[in-house]
């Protein structure tokens, strides 16, 4: 019998109508660089006195259970629409032909979707239910490929040896690179960034009750929030003065191939944490800067992911 390997693994993913019920239809296909989102039930000690003859323990019992874990995906001009649909709900989208994919922060309800990671060399396919997106993580630098780091929790899991994905269907790749990355400031190029790095948490939680499967009831979203860094090399006092002044002011993040392809993240309120410009010898002088990101009344919210593409909004419904 082969062994599972990852090259051999696949990722599918599709939204659920009624929460943790896997959906009947062909699922998606998605491409992923790493996954361990799964179900773990841990072993309790039994520490009763008296049902032995001497000091052994008596058998362990099975805790409940908790399915989650964390996805890193590249961040592709298609794919990563249905990733941000997980965490942030549903776009506004406009346009015709080209369509520009608008997702705000700070929905009331967030949507759930089902999960399959399959490894068919054995075979064996996982099907996690109820999950949603807690978090994302993503790195911002000079070179290199662009990925996110999308932290989900789930409401169950079940597997079996045979695929719940139907056919899947597939989008064309086509992957952004850091390289296509930049950074704004009110509206203007940031200059001397070195590196930055953004993360998004929706503040779930699993809601634990009494059931008889020993799953959680649900999983409910909390207070958002947004929080980073931006390192750059010591060259004007322009975000010192900012954080010195405890002000704020919009910060932009994008991957651009052209016009009508591209993925943009505004923070409409950013306030920056006071940073020291320490000198570490004869190199240049860095200055790294903690943010934390707000709810901006003007624009009714603290974050705006805006994906342009050639893909319906029907997509991403």
């Amino acid at each position: 019998m082969p062994r599972a390997i990852g090259a051999n693994c696949r990722l599918l993913m599709l939204p659920e109508t009624t929460y943790g019920t896997a959906p009947g239809s062909n699922w998606r296909r998605m491409p992923f660089l790493s996954c361990d989102l799964g179900a773990e039930q841990p072993l309790l000690d039994a520490d009763v006195i008296g049902v032995g003859s001497n000091r052994d323990p008596a058998a362990p019992f099975l805790d409940t259970v908790t399915v989650a874990g964390q996805a890193v995906v590249p961040v592709d001009l298609i794919n990563i629409g249905h990733w941000l649909r997980l965490l942030l709900g549903a776009p506004i989208t406009t346009g015709t032909t080209n369509f520009i994919h608008t997702f705000g922060s700070g929905a009331a309800s967030l949507p759930n979707n089902a999960m399959e990671i399959g490894y068919p060399d054995v075979p064996s396919f996982d099907v996690c239910t109820g999950v949603r997106a807690d978090t994302l993580e993503m790195d911002f630098t000079p070179t290199g490929a662009a990925t996110a780091t999308f932290g989900l929790i789930g409401q169950g899991s079940v597997r079996t040896d045979a695929t719940s994905g139907g056919t899947p269907t597939s989008a064309a790749y086509t992957a952004f690179n850091k390289a296509q990355g930049s950074i704004t400031r009110s509206g203007s190029a940031l200059a001397q960034v070195t590196g930055a790095r953004l993360t998004y948490a929706n503040g779930m939680e699993a809601v634990r009750t009494i059931r008889a499967d020993r799953r959680v009831e649900g999983v409910d979203p909390g207070i958002a929030r947004c929080t980073g860094q931006i390192t750059v090399r010591f060259e004007n006092t322009t975000l010192l003065a900012q954080a010195q002044a405890g002000t704020s002011a919009e910060f932009a993040l994008a991957f651009t191939i052209d016009a009508n392809r591209s993925l943009t993240i505004t923070l409409h309120e950013v306030y920056l944490a006071l940073a020291k410009t320490p000198i570490e010898g004869p190199a240049g002088v860095e200055a790294s800067f903690d943010f934390r990101a707000a709810f901006n009344a003007t624009a009714t919210r603290m974050m705006t992911a805006v994906l342009r593409n050639q893909q319906a909004g029907t997509e991403y419904s």
